[in-house]
């Protein structure tokens, strides 16, 4: 078969039902001459329409299949948060050689409320971690958390809002909340969606 041809299945008298030809009528004046139909201009941008679905439907399934970005670096994301004073968290302003926790969360999360009320209580513990709690909710709620359990007081939490919506595709966040976890390095050790004891996590470190 010459370069530039499609062929579907064939009739009973061996002639294809359909064809693109790319390039040339050679072939709808040929088959003219031995008495098959041809083919009207309106079913060409039928076919494409179907290869460009068809491209698609494969473009889809192949990124499920793509490990997510996070799991392709395994370093720190390209940070950009927007804290409650207005100024930015960067990727290049978090602390040098202090292991990382990156936490996804909703302020109206039950499950998020679970697992702060969780690290709070075992602070010490979590101290020389750098815990930072990223959310898109809006700001005002951002706010009223960090009210509601006296985050700013804790010198190692950095709460903040991911205005860029950078974090939810570069993890695949389908659940909260979301933790993440580099060593000191900015190496990912590890990630999991859901609730985590302190002890969990800092398993997850070792």
């Amino acid at each position: 078969m010459k370069p530039g041809f499609f062929t579907f299945a064939r009739t009973g008298n061996g002639y294809p039902k359909r064809f693109r030809h790319a390039g040339s009528a050679a072939l709808g004046r040929s088959l003219a001459k031995r008495g098959a139909p041809r083919q009207s201009g309106s079913g060409a941008p039928k076919i494409w329409a179907l290869l460009c679905l068809s491209c698609l439907f494969a473009s889809s399934l192949s990124a499920q299949y793509e490990p997510a970005p996070f799991q392709q670096t395994k370093t720190i994301p390209p940070l950009e948060l927007q804290l409650p004073d207005n100024s930015l968290l960067t990727k290049e302003k978090l602390k040098k050689d202090a292991p990382l926790i990156i936490m996804f969360f909703s302020p109206g999360c039950d499950h998020c409320q679970h697992q702060t009320e969780a690290m709070i209580k075992r602070i010490k513990d979590l101290s020389k971690y750098q815990i930072v709690m990223a959310t898109y909710q809006p700001m005002e709620e951002l706010v009223e958390f960090n009210k509601k359990y006296g985050l700013q007081k804790y010198a190692n939490i950095t709460t903040g809002r991911d205005v860029k919506y950078i974090l939810p595709p570069f993890f695949r966040i389908q659940n909260f909340p979301y933790l993440a976890f580099y060593d000191k390095n900015g190496s990912l050790k590890g990630s999991f969606e859901g609730n985590l004891s302190v002890d969990e996590i800092l398993k997850r470190f070792k």
